[in-house]
């Protein structure tokens, strides 16, 4: 959804979206629960519009240690500025940074597209580290068996190869 500067009402505008097409596409992970996004925006003159919302859905992600897919809930608030300026103002802004200017997006021509937004936001609440527990023990890397399910003897074993050696003065 295109939403232009000067369809936003200095008072606020509100949206729902309660489906983004470019989340059905992608492979990062499934949307397990119906996604749900409530923003509202509010023009700050005629180059600025300042934008909060909430994010609400459940997906389905693999585990960065056995591979097993498990849900997280995803419920996040956010804040952003989008400002249009000309190309001598970024120069400027360039050599300071202040911290608001980190939740600042400065666009092109004065138009938000909503769904990409939204989309980026939802890969922003993402864990950084996908793990479906802290107590997951991953997978061997000898026999390829998920350790949370069952035990292997890989560990007792003596590692055969060109490094071997090396594994013996550690110990």
């Amino acid at each position: 959804m295109q939403i232009k500067f000067t369809e936003i009402s200095p008072y606020g505008s509100s949206y729902e979206v309660q489906r983004l097409e470019s989340l059905v596409t992608q492979k990062d992970f499934v949307v397990k629960s119906p996604f749900s996004a409530q923003c509202t925006l509010k023009r700050k003159g005629d180059s600025k519009v300042e934008m909060h919302g909430r994010l609400k859905t459940c997906i389905s992600l693999p585990c960065d240690r056995c591979l097993a897919t498990y849900d997280v809930a995803i419920d996040t608030e956010y804040q952003i500025l989008f400002e249009t300026g000309s190309s001598d103002s970024w120069k400027v802004k360039e050599l300071e940074c202040t911290l608001p200017d980190l939740d600042s997006i400065v666009l092109d021509e004065p138009v938000i597209d909503l769904d990409d937004v939204l989309r980026q936001q939802l890969y922003l609440s993402l864990p950084v580290k996908s793990l479906c527990s802290e107590q997951c023990k991953g997978i061997c890397p000898q026999c390829g068996v998920n350790r949370n399910l069952a035990e292997c003897n890989c560990a007792n074993e003596t590692p055969v190869g060109p490094f071997a050696a090396l594994v013996q003065l550690k110990k």
